[in-house]
C-alpha cells in the first residue's frame, strides 16, 4: 500500500486538530494562569515580608553569602533529579554578580545540561524494574503528555513552571528521540532569560 504524502499544511492542520481533541490548548492556558498567579503570589509575599523585615538584609546574608561552586553543583544536581529545587532561587543568588547575562547563560546551561542528564536517567532506569515502575507510577501524568503531545510537552515544561527534568526524565523512559529533546530543550535558555529579568528587577527594588 503506498504511503499517503501529505503538504506541510495538511500535516499541520491534522496535527492542530489532535492538538484540539486530546485538549492541549486548554493546557497551555491553564499553564500560563498558573505562571501568573505563581508570579503574583511570589511577589505577594516579597512585599509582604519587605515589610515586616528587612529582605535585603536577609538575601544578603543567607541567600548572596554561600561559595559560588557549592551553589552551582547543587543547582545541577537538583536539575538533573527531577528539579527538586526551584531555579528562581538561583537566578535570585546570580543577582549579586556584576554580570547578569553571562549568570543566567550559566544558570541556563546547567539547567539545560541538567535535562539531558534526567533523560539518560530515565533510559537507565529501563534497565531496572522496580526503579522504573516507581517512576512510571509516580509520574503517570508524564507519561501520558509526552505520549500525546511529544516535543511539545518538552518546550512548554522549560518555558513555565512545569518540572523540565522530569519531563526529560519521561522522554528518555519512552525512547522519544535525544536529538529532538536536546533541540526543544534549548528553549530554556528563554525561561532563564525572562524570569532574570523580572526578578532582577524585583530584587533592585529590595536591595
Amino acid at each position: 500500500m503506498a504511503k499517503i504524502k501529505r503538504t506541510f499544511l495538511e500535516k499541520l492542520k491534522i496535527k492542530h486538530e489532535w492538538n484540539k481533541h486530546t485538549g492541549l490548548y486548554p493546557f497551555i492556558g491553564k499553564t500560563i494562569i498558573k505562571l501568573f498567579v505563581i508570579i503574583a503570589v511570589i511577589a505577594a509575599i516579597v512585599l509582604i515580608l519587605n515589610h515586616f523585615f528587612n529582605l535585603g538584609e536577609i538575601i544578603e546574608n543567607y541567600i548572596f553569602s554561600h561559595d559560588t561552586p557549592g551553589i552551582l553543583t547543587l543547582f545541577l544536581i537538583s536539575e538533573s533529579f527531577l528539579g527538586w529545587i526551584p531555579p528562581d532561587l538561583f537566578i535570585m543568588w546570580s543577582d549579586k554578580f556584576n554580570s547578569p547575562f553571562l549568570w543566567l547563560s550559566i544558570l541556563g546551561t546547567i539547567s539545560y545540561i541538567g535535562g539531558v542528564n534526567a533523560y539518560f536517567i530515565g533510559k537507565i532506569a529501563l534497565k531496572f524494574p522496580k526503579f522504573r515502575n516507581w517512576l512510571e507510577n509516580r509520574n503517570a501524568e508524564f507519561f501520558e503528555r509526552i505520549h500525546k503531545w511529544g516535543g511539545i510537552i518538552i518546550i512548554l515544561a522549560a518555558l513555565f513552571p512545569l518540572p523540565f527534568a522530569t519531563t526529560t526524565m519521561v522522554a528518555g523512559m519512552v525512547k522519544y528521540p535525544l536529538k529532538q529533546t536536546m533541540l526543544y530543550g534549548l528553549t530554556r535558555y528563554i525561561r532563564f532569560y525572562l524570569y532574570g529579568v523580572l526578578i532582577y528587577f524585583g530584587m533592585d527594588k529590595i536591595m
